[in-house]
């Protein structure tokens, strides 16, 4: 992935053909890339409606960069994706335990309690106003919980 700056328009001066760095791609060069002006912006990319001229190397920066756009989405969905799978094992394990009902797993999942250490060393009073489960049967999870440490 080559995924390193965003990507940089060139233009041709009229003097002497040198390239340098323009202000912004042309309209053309976008379409060309099969994006409109809209997706190039929220890209983060600079649209310069005043450009007339197409220049193959913008329009393959473009390219590249949209390609390099899609394999970041890919790679952090793909570490998203155990990281969720790991929060689902750990609230299966607190459900494991007979202390703790079904209904009861995801109150506490979403007061940040999704281990077994989460819960046998909690702080029951707070627990108990997250979750609006009584404190004696946070109490009795904690002591179930605790066996299990």
């Amino acid at each position: 992935m080559s995924f390193d700056i965003i990507a940089e328009p060139t233009v041709k001066s009229p003097r002497d053909a040198r390239s340098k760095r323009g202000r912004g791609f042309s309209i053309e060069e976008t379409v060309q890339a099969g994006l409109t002006i809209t997706e190039t912006r929220r890209m983060g990319l600079i649209v310069d409606k005043r450009r007339k001229t197409v220049h193959p190397e913008n329009v393959e920066a473009l390219k590249q960069y949209m390609k390099d756009l899609e394999e970041l989405v890919a790679a952090l969905a793909a570490e998203a994706e155990p990281i969720k799978d790991k929060v689902e094992a750990a609230v299966d394990d607190l459900a494991s335990l007979k202390a703790v009902k079904k209904s009861e797993v995801p109150l506490l999942a979403k007061a940040d309690i999704k281990t077994f250490e989460d819960l046998a060393y909690c702080d029951i009073t707070k627990v108990a106003k997250k979750t609006g489960i009584e404190e004696d049967r946070i109490t009795e999870m904690v002591k179930a919980a605790l066996k299990k440490v």
